[in-house]
């Protein structure tokens, strides 16, 4: 579970986003990291039990948690940290833009994802051509009962083309996918949820339901 004192420190962050901050709770930082390393780690072996490439991986939770220092060479927001801790799970490694499993731990906003939020140009062309050429198939993966229990808002994108993507018709029966600019099944939860026990294992469950969703939009070898 995520610890309330966790949740306690991010409210804490966010409303006072500076190193000194970060100097004066270094205990409380030192504890919200390591409950959410265990929680992570927890995960990825939950995962594995139905994720062969997962397991085959050997992940560590600190190869799939990013550094809470924001990134300020390119950002007008000179904030120092994200107020927020996430996880990437993907067998390749969080480095690795390809499809993953992932939880965001947010006060208020917290979510677990499934999917390729953003993938690179070359992936994202392969994944247009696969619904077009197999689009009854895509539908099947889709609209799955067991998915949609799990994440009852279906595929969405974080952006969405307003026009037609080259090479493609307005009259595709495909075209609201193929729009898409991002694959991922997301679903938004109570931060008691992530508190309460067992949670793991309906994170999990969750999951394991994303099978064949993860294999359709895993990159070409």
């Amino acid at each position: 579970m995520i610890y309330n004192s966790t949740f306690t420190f991010l409210k804490s962050l966010a409303a006072d986003n500076s190193k000194e901050f970060m100097d004066d709770h270094r205990e409380e930082y030192d504890k919200a990291m390591q409950n959410f390393t265990e929680f992570t780690q927890s995960l990825i072996e939950d995962i594995s039990k139905f994720d062969r490439e997962v397991a085959a991986a050997d992940l560590k939770a600190k190869d799939c948690i990013p550094k809470l220092n924001r990134d300020l060479r390119f950002s007008k927001n000179k904030a120092p940290y994200k107020t927020y801790l996430y996880c990437i799970i993907c067998s390749k490694g969080r480095k690795v833009n390809d499809v993953n499993y992932g939880v965001f731990i947010d006060p208020g906003q917290s979510f677990i994802f499934s999917g390729t939020w953003q993938p690179e140009p070359k992936h994202l062309k392969e994944i247009r051509e696969k619904i077009d050429y197999d689009y009854e198939g895509w539908l099947k993966i889709v609209q799955n009962k067991d998915l949609l229990h799990a994440f009852p808002d279906g595929v969405v994108a974080y952006e969405t083309l307003k026009r037609v993507p080259a090479g493609y018709q307005e009259d595709n029966p495909a075209l609201h996918y193929l729009k898409m600019k991002g694959y991922v099944v997301k679903k938004q939860l109570a931060d008691s949820f992530f508190q309460a026990n067992k949670n793991l294992d309906t994170i999990a469950g969750n999951f394991k339901a994303c099978g064949e969703l993860q294999e359709f939009l895993k990159k070409e070898d």
